[in-house]
């Protein structure tokens, strides 16, 4: 697996050049994959797709009603495997055989990848939520037209909208899936081919199976606009899920089609992209959540602080302002904000200066080039008086690139413990038990085994993914009639605290984006590898009080985060 090999080629710090090399390098995007998922035990067969096969829509026509011609590749009947055509605008190669979720092929369009997924036979939530342990589609299932019609169903007539046959519904998967993070793109994926091939295990939506075509992101914001862009207009993809959703999102906006993202970048939460809906916790959420848990939880006489951007592969330093702001709030004096990409490669000097500036705790983990700096903090024996920690840690494999040096930093995650404490801290049920935990991690095992190992679930890559993925699903199986970007949108948009089951509710009103808490814990070293802390000595999920929200973004109260991307963006 890829991400072990990244693991067996740390020696000492040998990882920074590793690091370094692999994402401070830009290349053209690759060719474009795609994988045609079937059922368990069944056979791919590939063929290729005539180049324009589905329709064109016009900017206008999808921001309004997402209608086109529902047409496209090939594809199996409902009871069957999803069709192996690629269905890209550019065709597919030969197949080679892969697990038995799909098999792979290569084109030279988007540089997608497509497999098929599943749909869940759980019984319909209320319009507020979806329930925790299935999709809310028919309670048999979901198949055939007429099947298990919920009470928050959408009903709009007419053609549905591109990505949508008789027989399938593509989504397009914006991940990376190489350099440096593309371990991480990996998990990614499989997590989105785990859930949506248990959909179509189950017989899909009212018979139609889903197929995922992927673009390769390298972990930059604009590769991932630009692999939008292909997906939408070159391989019709019916809706996209995302990991930035900063670039992506005026194109997305412009065309209406549902996005789904991580948002670990706050342009995610602007009202002026209502079809974009962020699930995870962006840059200045986490630098809230730190300052919070230190001072109010842990009790820690934090002083001073000192924090980091980039401006390459995450780039959000016209958002440092807001996270300084979220530290002073606490009474933290924010004494450096600097600077630092992977592509600096040297961590040596900054190390220096924030050591001689004596603060009590370092925002570090706010840059994918943060284990360089861990590395040298390793070489001067220095760790700030009450250390060291933020977003970029969920993941052991990332954080182990430094070995024991990465030893109690502080980590965070808006999903659940797997290894220890099964669904916590969040249950995500009045009784206590976290049907979708179970759900994710057997759908993990059965369609995705490469990454459903113990760190590959408790990853939140792999969780927050499954999670998007199981939105777009709850919403499209609200579609009992035409398959449409205004209803599915329109459903997403209703939702003021949707329950993904692995994280913590989120709001998606367009006025009013939540993205979802995170929680805080330590990596621990056990005398041979790093392990996560036990939650609750941390104290789990803590909503921001409403002082702090009114006191970055005066008078915005819960919608704080859509305020603040929305003054920044005008």
């Amino acid at each position: 697996m890829r991400r072990r090999a990244l693991l067996r080629q740390v020696a000492g710090w040998s990882v920074v050049a590793v690091l370094a090399v692999g994402c401070g390098a830009r290349i053209d995007p690759p060719a474009a994959q795609t994988v045609s998922q079937v059922g368990p035990g069944t056979a791919a067969d590939t063929s290729q797709a005539a180049a324009g096969s589905t329709a064109d829509t016009t900017a206008d026509t999808a921001a309004d009603t997402g209608a086109a011609p529902a047409t496209g590749g090939a594809a199996a009947p409902a009871g069957g495997s999803a069709a192996a055509g690629s269905g890209t605008a550019a065709g597919a190669a030969a197949a080679r055989p892969s697990t038995a979720a799909g098999s792979v092929t290569k084109s030279s369009g988007a540089g997608a990848q497509q497999s098929a997924g599943t749909k869940s036979g759980g019984a319909a939530a209320g319009a507020g939520g979806s329930a925790a342990g299935g999709s809310g589609g028919a309670a048999g299932g979901g198949t055939g037209p007429g099947a298990g019609v919920p009470p928050d169903a959408v009903k709009i007539g007419g053609a549905s909208s591109q990505g949508v046959t008789d027989s399938e519904i593509r989504i397009g998967v914006l991940a990376p899936l190489s350099g440096a993070a593309g371990f991480l793109g990996e998990l990614e994926l499989d997590a989105v081919k785990a859930y949506l091939s248990d959909v179509n295990a189950k017989g899909g939506v009212r018979g139609r199976k889903y197929r995922i075509i992927s673009a390769d992101t390298r972990m930059e914001s604009p590769t991932e606009a630009t692999g939008a862009r292909r997906l939408v207009e070159d391989d019709k993809v019916f809706g996209l899920i995302a990991t930035f959703g900063d670039s992506l999102s005026p194109y997305a906006a412009s065309r209406g089609i549902p996005t789904v993202t991580l948002g670990m970048l706050p342009p995610a939460h602007a009202s002026r992209y209502p079809n974009v809906y962020p699930v995870g916790m962006n840059n200045v959420m986490s630098n809230a959540q730190m300052a919070y848990y230190l001072t109010k939880v842990a009790n820690f006489p934090v002083k001073s602080a000192a924090l980091i951007y980039e401006t390459a592969n995450v780039p959000w330093a016209p958002w440092a302002p807001y996270a300084k702001k979220a530290w002073e709030y606490f009474g933290i004096d924010v004494k450096s904000m600097d600077r630092f990409n992977i592509s600096d490669g040297d961590c040596t000097q900054l190390v220096l200066k924030i050591r001689n500036l004596g603060v009590d705790f370092w925002q570090i983990a706010e840059s994918l080039g943060w284990p360089l700096c861990q590395a040298a903090m390793a070489r001067q024996n220095y760790t700030p008086k009450f250390g060291r920690g933020g977003p970029y840690t969920d993941d052991v494999n990332f954080v182990g690139q430094v070995g024991q040096a990465s030893d109690g930093i502080y980590a965070m995650s808006n999903g659940v413990q797997i290894m220890k404490n099964k669904g916590q801290p969040w249950p995500f049920d009045p009784s206590g038990v976290a049907p979708s935990v179970d759900r994710f991690v057997n759908s993990m095992k059965q369609f995705s085994p490469k990454s459903a190992d113990d760190i590959g679930l408790e990853g939140i890559w792999a969780q927050d993914f499954w999670t998007s993925a199981k939105l777009l699903d709850d919403a499209i199986s609200r579609q009992v009639d035409a398959v449409t970007w205004k209803g599915v949108n329109g459903w997403i948009q209703s939702q003021k605290s949707w329950n993904g089951g692995l994280i913590a509710p989120a709001n998606f009103d367009p006025k009013c984006k939540s993205g979802s808490a995170a929680w805080i814990f330590q990596f621990k070293w056990n005398g041979s590898r790093l392990v996560e802390s036990d939650w609750q000595p941390y104290g789990g999920y803590k909503p921001f009080p409403d002082e702090l929200k009114n006191f970055v973004m005066p008078g915005a109260g819960d919608c704080w985060l859509t305020a603040m991307a929305d003054a920044e963006l005008k």
